[in-house]
């Protein structure tokens, strides 16, 4: 056994010198070195060189007590508790390892046991969590911040992500012998909810009279819900469930060593008990081993090929609107582009959605105790606006991909660049602006019904304000999807063996890490450049309108004014776009 185990460590060891030794070679490559300069530069600058002073800055910043240590503590096992239900509920019947195709035609055949296998895989598994954690201990210096040693916030961390690993190898094998007992998923599902609602139950009729639910109003007493959330969470029965789970986050947040050290054993008596565990319930995972090993293999191959699933759609899906057979070309696009994108792009779904997002806004205002929570989701939906218009491009990078990959196939046909670039463009373009009239739709409802009461923080602006600005904001989302779109496209088309070729090897690495660094500060320069005409030319509009006729004149002036630079812009870009791919030659670009 123990030239066994040695075996597998000096596998995983070769392994490591090997992936090293790749990642240094690959630096002769200039695409692979400036990406590396650019992810050292960062690490200095952002991590390595506040490391002296950190410490002192993190812990003065934020003064933890111990009864704030306390209720972190109680928080990390309420939401470890979550966790594991949902890896209970949502997992299916089959155990199954991690392995890759090469470790199953290496390693099943050899002789040796379940349990080598299973320790394998563990200690492969390590490697992942000891430098994700390590890196959030010792760079980011979180642990100062808490009160505690960076090293011991590391170790805790590191603690409880290595139980919870364990946890979810034990919890696979336990489903598998169940379900050859008889207790299929549906039954587990039915018996795990019951077991929780009874508990559930059990908990609020031992609290009944004890504690009462707190008032959350416009601006709510942050004292208060933690002495509410400290009465819970320490009431029995719920405490006596969560105390295994304070004790696993109970290092993560030591105040001390000697803390520590008093933390330190009931955790390791955890990772310990469930290590025995999983070794001692282990079931047949091989079969589906293999399956998982296949299907992700199959998954890699079509990420490579720029699609995002192998298997092809079970039903032919519905087309969007009459295709014509003769017509304006980026129109078939558009027609191919949505049918594409499944169950998004069918105007029923965004209908049904409009109307929820309106019923749920009337019901908040209809309650003045429920319209204080319109406020915090307007914020909201301004955070999600903008994430969608900055990064929401970014989620169509796969469909982008595949365009690229198909240009040689699009110019034999008889169509112009721009022609072909704005109707690859034209579909995303359409399903992001949706995306962001569904957002303004619930934002202006959100920002009307806050205006009832002037104590929300929204009483300055009139209801006919805020349609103009919602109206204007959705007149300029599509020249401004599009524009958007044209950013990692262009990318794709001038520097392909920078982004193409990088998605489709999936090569990765701290310089894969600079050169994505590299490529996001290019994206957030162009968009800067893009944005300042228009927003100088809608400035320009609004003050100049609100002068000559009125405030509501000037909105609509403005959102005109920024939509048709916009749009110059836009087919400009487009243009530019179409002369690159008519000089564009697929086979040379990639090497």
């Amino acid at each position: 056994m123990r030239t066994v185990a040695g075996a597998l460590v000096y596998l995983q060891a070769i392994w490591l010198y090997n992936n090293f030794r790749l990642r240094l070679l690959r630096l002769r490559q200039p695409k692979y070195l400036i990406g590396a300069l650019v992810f050292g530069v960062y690490l200095y600058f952002f991590l390595l060189r506040r490391m002296k002073w950190s410490g002192a800055a993190a812990s003065g910043s934020l003064t933890v007590t111990p009864a704030l240590a306390m209720d972190f503590t109680w928080l990390a096992a309420v939401a470890l508790l979550l966790m594991l239900l949902a890896e209970w509920l949502f997992s299916g019947d089959r155990a199954r390892l991690a392995f890759s195709e090469a470790e199953i035609a290496f390693l099943f055949p050899a002789p040796l046991t379940r349990t080598a296998l299973i320790q394998f895989n563990l200690l492969r598994s390590q490697l992942g969590i000891f430098f994700s954690a390590f890196l959030v201990g010792l760079l980011l210096r979180r642990g100062s911040a808490l009160g505690g040693n960076p090293l011991q916030y590391a170790v805790g961390l590191w603690l409880m992500l290595s139980t919870l690993k364990l946890h979810a190898v034990a919890a696979s094998f336990t489903r598998e012998r169940l379900s050859v007992l008889g207790l299929r998923a549906w039954s587990r599902r039915a018996l795990i909810v019951a077991i929780v609602v009874s508990f559930a139950f059990v908990c609020v009729w031992s609290m009944r009279g004890k504690t009462s639910w707190p008032i959350i109003g416009a601006d709510p007493d942050i004292a208060a819900l933690r002495l509410w959330f400290e009465a819970v969470v320490s009431a029995a029965p719920l405490s006596w469930v969560l105390a295994p789970l304070r004790w696993l986050a109970a290092p993560m947040f030591a105040r001390g060593g000697g803390e520590f050290a008093r933390a330190l054993f009931p955790a390791l008596l955890l990772l310990a008990l469930h290590y025995v565990w999983a070794v001692r319930v282990q079931a047949s995972f091989e079969d589906a081993s293999i399956a998982h090993a296949r299907r992700r293999a199959e998954k890699v191959a079509a990420m490579r090929e720029g699609r995002m699933r192998q298997r092809a759609p079970t039903r032919p899906r519905e087309e969007p609107f009459a295709l014509a057979a003769r017509g304006y070309p980026p129109l078939a696009f558009l027609w191919k582009g949505l049918i594409a994108a499944g169950p998004l792009y069918r105007l029923r779904h965004w209908l049904m959605a409009c109307v929820v997002v309106t019923v749920l806004s009337q019901w908040l205002a209809a309650d003045p105790a429920r319209r204080a929570m319109l406020a915090p989701v307007g914020a909201t939906l301004a955070i999600i606006g903008v994430w969608l218009v900055l990064l929401g491009p970014m989620l169509f990078q796969h469909s982008l991909r595949r365009a690229f990959e198909r240009l040689d196939v699009l110019k034999a046909m008889p169509l112009r660049g721009w022609q072909i670039a704005g109707g690859e463009l034209s579909a995303p373009a359409v399903i992001m602006s949706l995306g962001l009239w569904l957002v303004l739709l619930l934002g202006a409802q959100a920002v009307l019904a806050g205006n009832v009461n002037p104590d929300a923080g929204m009483g300055l602006l009139r209801a006919d304000h805020v349609i103009a600005i919602a109206a204007g904001l959705a007149w300029l989302a599509p020249p401004l999807c599009g524009l958007m779109l044209c950013l990692p496209f262009a990318g794709m088309l001038y520097f392909p063996a920078w982004t193409v070729a990088l998605g489709v090897t999936g090569v990765q690495g701290v310089e894969v890490m600079g050169q994505r660094m590299l490529f996001m500060l290019a994206y957030f320069v162009a968009v800067a450049l893009l944005m300042l005409p228009a927003a100088i030319a809608g400035g320009a509009g609004l003050l100049l309108a609100n002068w000559a006729i009125g405030p509501l004149a000037a909105i609509a002036a403005s959102a005109l004014s920024a939509s048709a630079v916009l749009g110059l812009e836009l087919f400009l870009v487009l243009r530019a776009l179409g002369r690159r791919i008519d000089g564009f030659d697929l086979s040379q670009e990639l090497r």
